[in-house]
């Protein structure tokens, strides 16, 4: 939820330090700002998603609120990346690939247990179905005359 906070402070940042200027950030630092937007589209739409799932809380709802850890936090980094020196910005922005790294470990982990668990769910529920399905052909050859 820091994001949440933090993405609108910068941008606040961001606005008063162009604000005299007559080139825009998408002039400056076009590719950074349109990886801000990207990530912030997906921060969102994962943010909107985990709210649905938060009164369900399953293995999926860990999921998404590991994966939308990793856009939010890029959108700030682009933004600090902006507002502070490049060289700066491109320390910052390889720190957060080493974070990004960090969390697709484990979030590879929790997909691993969410489609094992499934497997096995499904697996067992096909088990049983066909176990009764061959009850029912067994006693039907059982019950036919000779």
């Amino acid at each position: 939820m820091i994001f949440l906070f933090l993405i609108p402070v910068m941008l606040g940042l961001l606005q008063v330090e162009y604000q005299s200027k007559n080139v825009s950030p998408f002039d400056t630092h076009p590719i950074n700002m349109w990886v801000f937007l990207a990530a912030t589209f997906i921060y969102c739409a994962g943010l909107a998603t985990n709210l649905e799932s938060h009164n369900h809380p399953t293995t999926r709802s860990k999921i998404i609120s590991r994966v939308i850890l990793s856009p939010g936090a890029l959108a700030s980094v682009t933004l600090a990346s902006v507002l502070v020196l490049r060289l700066i910005g491109w320390i910052i922005l390889c720190l957060w690939t080493i974070l990004a790294i960090i969390l697709a470990r484990h979030l590879l982990k929790h997909i691993y247990e969410w489609l094992k668990h499934g497997t096995y769910n499904t697996i067992s529920v096909g088990c049983v179905r066909f176990n009764k399905f061959y009850e029912c052909l067994t006693l039907k050859k059982h019950d036919l005359p000779i």
